[in-house]
This record gives C-alpha cells, sequence and structure tokens, in this order.
C-alpha cells in the first residue's frame, strides 16, 4: 500500500473513532458478532432486557442476546414467537462474562403492531419488570 492510501485510510479511522460511532459490545470475553443489516440487538441480563421496548419498521429482525448468568427465553405474550432457552455465556462468572457468548435468538417482524414479550423461565408474575415491547411501524 502506498503512503498516501494509508495516510487516507488513517485519517477516515480517526475520523470514525472520534465520532462516537463503535460497535456493539457485551461483557463477554468471546466476541458476539454485530448485528447483521436490518437487525437490532436487545441484551437479556439481570432479569431485564435492554432497552425493554422499541419501535422498528416492519421487515427488521430482533436478536435476542444472553449475556446474564443465567439461562433465559424470550416469548411472546401472544405466542407470536418463542426462542427457547438462550444458554447463559459459557464460563460465566456470575456476572456475565465468560468464554464464548451466549445464547441468542433472532425474530424478524413482518407485520405492524405492538408485541408484548417475557422471559418464560422467570414469568412476569414473579418478575414483573422481566418484560419488553416491541412497537412495529409500516
Amino acid at each position: 500500500m502506498n503512503l498516501a492510501r494509508f495516510l487516507t485510510l488513517s485519517g477516515i479511522l480517526a475520523a470514525l473513532a472520534s465520532s462516537g460511532c463503535s460497535s456493539p459490545t457485551t461483557s463477554n470475553s468471546g466476541a458476539v458478532a454485530p448485528p447483521p443489516p436490518g437487525t437490532v440487538d436487545v441484551t437479556i441480563q439481570d432479569f431485564s432486557f435492554r432497552p425493554s421496548n422499541i419501535t422498528i419498521h416492519a421487515g427488521t429482525s430482533v436478536r435476542w442476546v444472553n449475556t446474564g448468568p443465567s439461562a433465559h427465553t424470550t416469548m411472546s405474550d401472544a405466542g407470536t414467537w418463542a426462542s427457547g432457552t438462550l444458554v447463559a455465556p459459557n464460563g460465566s462468572n456470575g456476572y456475565g462474562g465468560g468464554d464464548s457468548p451466549g445464547g441468542t435468538f433472532t425474530f424478524k417482524f413482518t407485520q405492524p403492531g405492538t408485541y408484548g414479550y417475557h422471559c418464560a423461565i422467570h414469568p412476569p408474575s414473579a418478575y414483573p419488570r422481566f418484560v419488553g415491547t416491541i412497537t412495529v411501524t409500516p
């Protein structure tokens, strides 16, 4: 690579770094790949979904990533989807860190509407704040 090209690329990278752009991160020492285009991440940790309420356009996918020390699920209140068990990160230290990422589940929302969801392992009757809402706009 010639020097001019190297300096141009270095300048672009420096500008991006200073602009506040960053890749998604998790508390795992194993890397969770950034979500693919058209996908929004929701993190599951400490008996909460983060963010717990999101608004997306129809055609967008949501990927839930378990970064906490316990197994969890994501289940639609209306039965639209059910993730099955999303395991905790491998080697979890009790605070979400681990040798490999935790379980993930992705669902594509094609119809506008409001979708409430919860963890089936830790239901709202016992964990009333462990719920989320996805609002899908046209």
